[in-house]
């Protein structure tokens, strides 16, 4: 059986990868862009990657540094 600090080790690489696809998207240069009826401004980029990263390095911490 999982622990929790496990479960948030792969919880935190999950919440990286969506940080990496988000900052892709910004350097790509194809923003704004519409998804599924969704438009995905600059703005709500930005907010996309920078919580993700913060959640990730959050769980980052509980999974392998918090004893």
């Amino acid at each position: 059986m999982a622990t929790w600090k496990e479960v948030a080790k792969f919880a935190s690489g999950v919440t990286a990868w969506e940080t990496i696809v988000h900052v892709s998207l910004g350097l790509s240069g194809i923003l704004p862009i519409a998804l599924f009826g969704i438009t995905i401004t600059p703005t709500i980029n930005a907010i996309q990657t920078i919580a993700p990263g913060l959640v990730s390095v959050a769980l980052a911490y509980y999974g392998w540094k918090k004893k």
